[in-house]
C-alpha cells in the first residue's frame, strides 16, 4: 500500500514539475495570491522582474515590489477580484519599487473559489505592453509637432489609428470637443464625445480601412448640449512600411448652416406630400365608417372589370342592406345608427380578404368587390358575412341582419349591368323574408 502511494506522489509530484516548467516558459507573469494579496505562486517570470526567489516571495504582498503609493491601478484591481469576486482585464501602470521604473501590463485577473463557491484567493497573468506604451507616447510627440503646423489651419482636422483612436487632433478639433487635445488623444470618439454623435464617425471610418481608400461624405455630430452640427468629411488612409493602412488623416469641414436649410426644405417637401396623401385618401373614404367610399368603388369595379376582359379571369361583387335598418335610426337615434354602420363595416372588413375591396355604396348599403373569384366563392364569402353579422352583438340594438345579392362577370358586363344584377338580387332576398343570400339568375 505505502509503495503505491508513493509511487502516486512521485506521479503528481511529476505533473506539478511539468506544470511549473510551463509556467515558467509561457512568456507571461503568472502569479496567484491568497484573500490578503499575499503571493502564494510566482513563476519564473515574476521573480526575475522583483528579483528575488519564489520562497522570498511567497507570504508578500506587492507593497514590497511596487510603489503603491505613486499608482496602485494593481491594489485596486485586486480589490475588485478579492472583494466581488469578478474577472477583470486591465492595464496597470506599475512603478517597480527597486527600480522605480515605470512598467505597463494588460492584466487579467480571476477569483479562485473553494468546492463551496467561497473567494479563496485569486491568480492573474500579465503581459508587458510597456514598450507598445512608450511607443504611443512618441506618437503622440511628434503629433503635437504636427500641430503647431496644423492648428491654424480653418478645418477640423484629426489623425486615427485602426482602433479608431485619436492620434491628434488639432487645438480647433479639441475647441469642438469642449476639451484640451491632451484629454482626448489616446480616447475613441465613443470616450471623447457623446454617443449619439458617434456613430457616423465610426461608419466611414471602419470603411477607409476596408477598403483602404479615400472616403468622403457627410457627418454629424450631437455635441453635449444637446446640438447637432453637420460636417462634410474627407479622410485618407495612411501606409506603415509594409504598405498596410495603419490610420488615416482627416480634415472636417462645418456645413450646419447648408444642412439646416437642406433638411428644412426636405421636411417642408414630405409635409407637402402627407398633405397631398391625406388629401387623396380622404376623398376615397366615407368619412362616417373609414372605409372607401363611392368613388374608390367605381374606380375599383372598372379596374377589374378591364382586368377581367384581358386575362379571361372572372370577378364577383356582393351587395349588402342592413335589414330594417330605418327602425333603428327611429327608435334609437342617428347616433345609434350611425355607430351600428360603423360596426358593421368592420365586421365586413375584417372577416374578408386582402384582395377584396369593400366599400360603403350609399346609405345602410355596403359593396364588396371579389378579384378573381366565381359565381360560388363569391356566394361563400356572402354567407360567411351574413352569419358574422347575424351572430354579432352590437351596442343598443343588440342583433342586426342584412341581406345580400351577387353578381358575378359575364363576357361583355359593363359595371352598371353587374351592379343592377345584383341589385335585383339583393331585392330578391328582402321580398323573401332578409337575412339571406340570393344570385341573380339563380
Amino acid at each position: 500500500m505505502s509503495k503505491k502511494l508513493e509511487e502516486e506522489n512521485k506521479r503528481l509530484a511529476g505533473q506539478v514539475q511539468t506544470l511549473q516548467e510551463t509556467l515558467d516558459h509561457i512568456g507571461a507573469y503568472v502569479f496567484m495570491k491568497d484573500t490578503e494579496g499575499r503571493y502564494t505562486f510566482a513563476n519564473k517570470l515574476v521573480c526575475e522582474l522583483f528579483e528575488h526567489t519564489l520562497e522570498e516571495i511567497v507570504g508578500q504582498d506587492d507593497s514590497k515590489f511596487f510603489s503603491l503609493d505613486i499608482s496602485d491601478d494593481l491594489k485596486q484591481n485586486d480589490r475588485v477580484v478579492l472583494e466581488e469576486g469578478r474577472t477583470i482585464e486591465n492595464v496597470e501602470r506599475n512603478i517597480i519599487a527597486s527600480t522605480g521604473e515605470t512598467r505597463y501590463y494588460i492584466s487579467v485577473k480571476k477569483p479562485l473559489k473553494d468546492k463551496d463557491g467561497k473567494i479563496v484567493g485569486m491568480f492573474g497573468v500579465s503581459t508587458d505592453i510597456t514598450d507598445r506604451k512608450r511607443m504611443e507616447m512618441e506618437v503622440r510627440r511628434k503629433n503635437e509637432m504636427l500641430d503647431s503646423i496644423l492648428s491654424n489651419l480653418d478645418a477640423f482636422v484629426y489623425m486615427k489609428d485602426r482602433e479608431y483612436r485619436f492620434l491628434y487632433v488639432n487645438q480647433k478639433t479639441a475647441a469642438l470637443f469642449g476639451k484640451e487635445p491632451s484629454e482626448i488623444i489616446g480616447k475613441t470618439d465613443e470616450e471623447a464625445v457623446s454617443a449619439a454623435g458617434t456613430s457616423e464617425f465610426r461608419e466611414m471610418d471602419e470603411k477607409l480601412f476596408l477598403t483602404g481608400e479615400k472616403q468622403e461624405g457627410e457627418e454629424t455630430l450631437e455635441l453635449a448640449n444637446g446640438e447637432t452640427k453637420y460636417y462634410w468629411s474627407i479622410k485618407i488612409p495612411l501606409k506603415d512600411d509594409q504598405g498596410e493602412v495603419s490610420s488615416f488623416i482627416g480634415f472636417s469641414t462645418d456645413i450646419t448652416e447648408l444642412s439646416i436649410l437642406r433638411n428644412r426644405l426636405e421636411q417642408q417637401v414630405q409635409e407637402e406630400i402627407i398633405k397631398r396623401l391625406k388629401h387623396e385618401r380622404l376623398a376615397i373614404t366615407d368619412p362616417l365608417t373609414g372605409i372607401y367610399n363611392r368613388l374608390k368603388l367605381d374606380e375599383t369595379l372598372e379596374h377589374e372589370l378591364q382586368r377581367a376582359k384581358r386575362s379571361k379571369h372572372t370577378f364577383g361583387i356582393i351587395l349588402l342592406d342592413v335589414d330594417y335598418f330605418k327602425s333603428v335610426n327611429d327608435t334609437h337615434g342617428h347616433q345609434t345608427g350611425d355607430r351600428t354602420l360603423i360596426e358593421i363595416a368592420n365586421l365586413i372588413k375584417d372577416n374578408v380578404r386582402e384582395i377584396d375591396t369593400v366599400g360603403r355604396w350609399g346609405g345602410e348599403e355596403f359593396l364588396i368587390v371579389c378579384p378573381e373569384t366565381n359565381q360560388r366563392g363569391t356566394v361563400n364569402l356572402a354567407e360567411k358575412l351574413r352569419n358574422v353579422i347575424e351572430q354579432h352583438e352590437f351596442p343598443v340594438v343588440a342583433h342586426k341582419t342584412a341581406s345580400f345579392g351577387i353578381a358575378t362577370y359575364k363576357s361583355g358586363d359593363t359595371i352598371n349591368e353587374m351592379v343592377s344584377r345584383a341589385d335585383v338580387a339583393l331585392y330578391r332576398a328582402k321580398g323573401s323574408g332578409r337575412n339571406r343570400v340570393e344570385v341573380f339568375g339563380k
